[in-house]
């Protein structure tokens, strides 16, 4: 039996840590359940390459030798072909080149593509991709912050996220066994919200610990590397480090030419040399030499994560394989972080797991709103007890940074989805509108809600929820019925899949809407969710609460 005075202490820590890092999670596990479907988002959002028409895997070669003779530069980066032919992926093969630079400034980089036209000569074409996809998962990983300050943060909120599952499971064992799966609805919203809370929390926990684990892996990775690097190996790391680089870099051009075996072929040799391996892209470095390597990059069937780092190089003149890094034979320090990334990731066990951390990173959103709530309304219950009239100030303050920064969040970042297709060729750089378009929205709704208080505010900013999550479906019916307005709709599944999503969330900001409407307008009127004047003790809290 624990004391107590021990499990009062646990509770404390777990409230207050809730109290000071959640803003933070909210945002990083909101962002991060929608990176579960960062690829279908990012296609949603590309635009169609217009002229384009598919080029078949068999036409690969001259396009390869086209792109290789029209611009050299690419050899050496590196030419990609990809097989999938995603929206995403404007055109069957693309590149990068290097751009001058300033002394001290870091190099820039500009993405081409490139096809053939009816009469078979080369159609290239500089096109920067979008980058929607990445902005969420910056906001995500580091809260919109710059790196390294950012993964420092989240770092230390991350720790002590761990910290408060293991204070929030200690404080809850003396009732877990009698309270669990316990979820009593009544005129008692307090208790029915913190059976709610407790639930949710408690049967995800396994997925909570992951997270909380790999997140400050990957926030400390930085510094603690180095702090490895100096004290333990001396600077010797570093330079295993450049040999392992150097060991699954391709071969070295030698300067002869060399015919190039055909991507269909390449593949044929790739399926008999290695198995359960599934590319996603062919990368030629050196193309038209006789040392050309091809780089496959893609999954492993049957292990955690994908192989977006390492992958497996074939000679691109005679198919034998030169190196193979997937997962299954990588070494034990790659593979834990390979491991750690994936856990964090979802990229494991295919659509099931996917949905799942979706899932999973809306619920733990919620709890760290509901976290907040429980603990203004305990103030609102100990402010009664003690004679007050209302609740104190800093508790009117928490209520409003609640709405504003965790509606805000969710408003901005539907926003700059939507302005994917909106600002498309209407601005110079749509890529740093999307950024724009989202601090302005959070910003804008964190500045409402402490204008008009977290009960008004609270209404106005789920509608803009609802109304910015449901732009996004509209847009696209918008591009199918107005062709003029020069946006597009695509009709694969996960495309559609983005559209059917948003559709459905949108219904759920506006049910919200209406609920915390009403819980305004009826609610206690000594509590900060209500605009009622008077003591307002009222004997039936209704669960519109919920939408708060």
């Amino acid at each position: 039996m624990i004391r107590a005075d021990i499990v009062k202490l646990y509770k404390t820590v777990h409230t207050w840590i809730g109290i000071t890092c959640g803003f933070a999670l909210f945002i990083a596990f909101y962002a991060g359940a929608l990176t579960m479907f960062q690829e279908p988002i990012a296609r949603w959002a590309s635009p169609p390459a217009v002229g384009v028409a598919a080029v078949p895997l068999d036409d690969a070669p001259r396009l390869l030798e086209l792109v290789a003779a029209a611009h050299p530069e690419a050899r050496e980066e590196g030419i990609t072909l990809h097989l999938r032919g995603h929206e995403n992926e404007p055109a069957r093969v693309t590149w990068k080149e290097d751009t001058p630079h300033e002394a001290g400034q870091p190099h820039g980089h500009v993405h081409w593509w490139a096809t053939l036209k009816p009469d078979g000569t080369l159609l290239a074409k500089q096109e920067e991709p979008s980058e929607l996809a990445e902005l969420i998962n910056t906001v995500h990983m580091r809260v919109g912050i710059p790196d390294p300050w950012g993964s420092y943060f989240m770092g230390v909120v991350s720790l002590l996220y761990g910290v408060a599952l293991i204070a929030g499971v200690i404080s809850l064992l003396p009732s877990l066994v009698k309270d669990f799966l316990a979820l009593r609805i009544g005129k008692n919203l307090k208790r029915m919200w913190l059976d709610a809370h407790n639930v949710v929390g408690i049967t995800a926990l396994p997925f909570h610990l992951v997270i909380a684990v790999t997140a400050t892996a990957w926030g400390f990775g930085g510094p603690l590397w180095s702090a490895q690097e100096s004290v333990v190996f001396g600077g010797k790391q570093k330079v295993m480090m450049a040999r392992d680089l150097e060991r699954w870099r391709a071969p070295r051009p030698i300067g002869e030419a060399g015919v190039m075996m055909p991507p269909t072929q390449l593949l044929q040799r790739l399926n008999a040399q290695v198995t359960d391996f599934e590319p996603k892209v062919m990368v030629f470095r050196n193309f038209g030499d006789k040392a050309a390597a091809v780089k496959f990059a893609g999954a492993e069937r049957g292990y955690v994560g994908d192989t977006r780092f390492g992958g497996v190089i074939l000679s691109a003149v005679t198919g034998t394989l030169i190196k193979d890094n997937r997962a299954s034979r990588q070494d034990m320090d790659r593979r834990v972080g390979t491991t750690i990334l994936a856990l964090h990731t979802g990229e494991y066990g295919g659509s099931t797991i996917t949905w799942a951390y979706f899932f999973l990173g809306f619920s733990g959103a919620w709890l760290f709103y509901s976290g907040n709530l429980l603990w203004i309304e305990t103030r609102r219950k100990k402010a009664r007890k003690g004679g007050e009239a209302k609740q104190s100030r800093s508790t009117r303050l928490l209520g409003s940074a609640t709405v504003g920064v965790c509606l805000g969040c969710v408003a901005g970042l539907s926003l700059t989805i939507v302005a994917a297709k909106w600002l498309h060729g209407r601005v110079a750089n749509l890529n740093a509108w999307h950024a724009y378009v989202y601090y302005a929205v959070f910003f804008g709704s964190l500045a409402w809600a402490f204008a008009w208080g977290a009960a008004r505010s609270a209404v106005h900013l789920l509608w803009l929820c609802a109304l910015t999550t449901m732009a996004i479906p509209l847009t696209t019916l918008a591009a199918q019925l107005f062709p003029a307005l020069g946006m597009w709709a695509h009709g694969s599944a996960a495309t559609i899949g983005v559209d059917v999503v948003a559709f459905i969330g949108a219904l759920c900001f506006a049910w919200m809407a209406t609920a915390t409407a009403w819980r305004v307008k009826h609610g206690p009127a000594d509590s900060i969710w209500s605009i009622r004047k008077g003591d307002g003790h009222t004997a039936h809290e209704p669960v519109a609460i919920a939408a708060e």
